[in-house]
């Protein structure tokens, strides 16, 4: 952890990005990913338990200050929330019928970090990060993937879904 932060700065066109679950606050100048539980701290399994959006807003803010860099935090079915400093809500895409979110954090942490390494702003790689994972949580029973002829299509059932909110 020590390393990764002393070279990134060194290195601003490089993107490092951490997923740590529990230790994510141990890192400083990457691109952060966590779920909204791990930036509360909390069990996800505590029955009925939903982080609301102002501890949520609080506690982005507070990992940004302390990071010094940007900011994913996923929201499950809600999207993502992005700082980089400002903090931008990207909804999510609705999905019907069953769904199963293993790997659904790595396929838009794959969809994200894909996006950046090709010149997207923080908000626009984690519309990809959504559209990556509203795929790969479709697919039952096994680790999703996504193929990139998926995603434009994907894309317009977001932009119909935004357009009726």
């Amino acid at each position: 952890k020590a390393f990764l932060a002393e070279e990134a700065p060194r290195h601003p066109n490089v993107i490092f990005w951490a997923d740590s679950r529990r230790r994510i606050r141990e890192f400083r100048h990457l691109h952060l990913k966590c779920n909204q539980y791990e930036l509360i701290s909390r069990d996800p399994h505590r029955e009925g338990f939903e982080p609301d959006w102002g501890a949520l807003l609080e506690a982005v803010h507070e990992l940004r200050r302390i990071n010094q860099a940007p900011i994913v935090v996923t929201l499950g079915k809600h999207g993502m929330l992005v700082s980089d400093p400002d903090v931008t809500w990207i909804p999510g895409v609705t999905v019907s019928g069953p769904t199963d979110p293993t790997g659904a954090g790595d396929s838009a942490t794959a969809g994200a970090v894909a996006s950046l390494a090709s010149g997207a702003t923080l908000p626009e790689a984690a519309l990809v990060g959504n559209l990556v994972a509203s795929i790969t949580v479709q697919q039952l029973a096994t680790t999703g993937t996504a193929r990139p002829e998926e995603l434009p299509p994907r894309l317009q059932i977001w932009s119909d879904q935004q357009r009726q909110n």
